[in-house]
């Protein structure tokens, strides 16, 4: 293989690992909020855990201004990158789908859409 190659392949290594590790922060991030804050917006979870961060380490007034902010350009950022990713990450969805139902017969498949219009409603309404 050519060296171009090597680096080519090398680079779409790198891109699956980091969308994957943001992939993976993002569910289990969704997965913790949900269970332990059910029904907060973004802004009412950032308050929350700034206030519980101004307790803790007892923050002068300066830095809990900084860690807004510092929460604020994170989230913005993390909306870019999920907007960036979201294309790829339906597409994985819709191959998963399309690979789980190739593998069942005509009653599972119908009991297996079923299942996902459920969850989908479930996730539509969080």
């Amino acid at each position: 293989m050519s060296r171009q190659s090597n680096f080519a392949i090398a680079g779409y290594l790198l891109l699956v690992f980091l969308a994957g590790g943001v992939i993976g922060g993002f569910a289990d991030h969704m997965y913790v909020t949900r269970r332990a804050h059910v029904h907060l917006t973004p802004e009412q979870f950032r308050q929350k855990l700034v206030a519980e961060l101004k307790e803790r380490l007892s923050l002068q007034p300066a830095q809990v201004d900084q860690l807004n902010g510092i929460f604020v350009a994170t989230g913005e950022r993390y909306r870019e990158i999920h907007a960036k990713i979201e294309p790829d990450v339906e597409t994985l969805r819709t191959d998963q789908d399309n690979r789980v139902r190739a593998i069942l017969n005509e009653q599972q498949r119908a009991e297996y859409d079923k299942w996902r219009a459920e969850r989908d409603k479930e996730h539509a309404r969080h």
